[in-house]
């Protein structure tokens, strides 16, 4: 098990948008996390990378299990160094190139030399497709072409997991074919990935594990194809229903 959460809390004021939240996630797994807006899905995942804080939960990567709620910022900094995180508004550097949005990190955060950053960097953009747009800067790309970039710094870093959150949600439709493609290219090298979204098909074709979240809790969990085609719960088969046809 590459990554397992139980019982995550999360209340912001009088609301409750977590409810005793469990997850496990394998190297290797495509998994998704779909449900109705304002199940706590986005806040799940930002918890989960620490932009959030849980009110109560543990975290268990590669076997080494502690309590989120009291991890330090040296734990929450050594656990970050084997993850990364793809947002849904690109969170780009407007006034780097894309090569140096790509390799900020690297050098800053994780004390790399340049010219290694930069070939890392040049590398993840090819794989995305970006490799002769290194230059440019983000107004000059487009929205899908900006995702990508993130997503090549996201991949820059050789994280053990990358965190998802609606990575087309920001985009026109057209575009968003684009940045599933990299993503879909991703699972098929193996890329373990936790991803938050409303794109059914791609959920459906690209992931091995679904789990379905509403008001703050899992309704079910497992099997992508199992689920679609045979959900243990009823509100599961009435959610996956329109996309069934």
């Amino acid at each position: 098990m590459l990554l397992e959460a139980k019982g995550v809390c999360k209340r912001f004021g009088e609301l409750e948008v977590l409810k005793n939240v469990d997850l496990a996630v394998n190297a290797g797994d495509a998994a998704v996390i779909v449900g109705p807006s304002g199940a706590g899905k986005t806040t799940f995942l930002r918890c989960l990378n620490f932009l959030e804080t849980a009110d109560a939960g543990t975290l268990s990567f590669e076997g080494d299990a502690r309590d989120m709620r009291s991890m330090t910022k040296k734990e929450i900094r050594a656990y970050r160094m084997h993850t990364a995180f793809v947002f849904q508004g690109f969170n780009l550097f407007l006034n780097k190139t894309a090569l140096h949005n790509v390799t900020e990190g690297l050098v800053t955060a994780r004390k790399m030399h340049k010219k290694e950053a930069e070939a890392r960097g040049m590398e993840a953009l090819r794989r995305v497709g970006l490799a002769e747009k290194s230059g440019h800067y983000p107004h000059q790309l487009s929205g899908g072409q900006q995702q990508r970039v993130a997503i090549a710094r996201a991949i820059a870093a050789e994280p053990k997991i990358i965190f998802f959150d609606e990575p087309t949600s920001a985009l026109d439709p057209e575009l968003t074919g684009e940045v599933l493609g990299v993503m879909r290219s991703l699972a098929e090298d193996g890329m373990t990935m936790l991803i938050v979204t409303h794109e059914m098909e791609f959920a459906r074709t690209v992931s091995n594990k679904l789990i379905f979240m509403e008001a703050g809790e899992v309704v079910e969990a497992g099997d992508t194809a199992k689920i679609f085609s045979n959900p243990e719960k009823e509100r599961t088969a009435a959610f996956l229903r329109p996309f069934n046809k």
